[in-house]
């Protein structure tokens, strides 16, 4: 990975951290609560278009706003989770923003940012 990446990495995961963390934001399942976790989780995850990726971050209000509602499955490991799957656009390209639900807490937390569902 080159120093550019890395610097884009870290720069977007601390604007995340100060912008979104703790907020909650509308989504065609409801309102979608914004953790470090998640933030990290999507910035580290493989994408074909990664810097396209990292910098969709910052336009995550809209993106959750403007996607539209895929798929949901329940956790293929047993824990209480149900994924939904919302489709969006990235360098012009097919992306999903992936949602977890804890089922317990009745949470909806973002997860990640992927280029196919698995």
């Amino acid at each position: 990975m080159n120093q550019n990446v890395k610097d884009e990495k870290l720069e977007a995961k601390e604007w995340g951290r100060l912008n979104l963390v703790g907020n909650s934001f509308s989504s065609p399942i409801g309102l979608i609560n914004i953790t470090m976790a998640g933030i990290k989780e999507t910035i580290n995850q493989p994408h074909r278009y990664q810097t396209d990726k990292i910098n969709a971050l910052y336009n995550i209000v809209h993106l959750l706003g403007n996607s539209e509602y895929v798929k949901s499955s329940v956790d293929k490991k047993d824990r209480p989770f149900v994924w939904h799957y919302l489709k969006i656009n990235i360098a012009e390209s097919e992306s999903f923003i992936v949602i977890r639900e804890d089922i317990k807490l009745r949470n909806k937390c973002l997860y990640s940012i992927v280029d196919s569902i698995k």
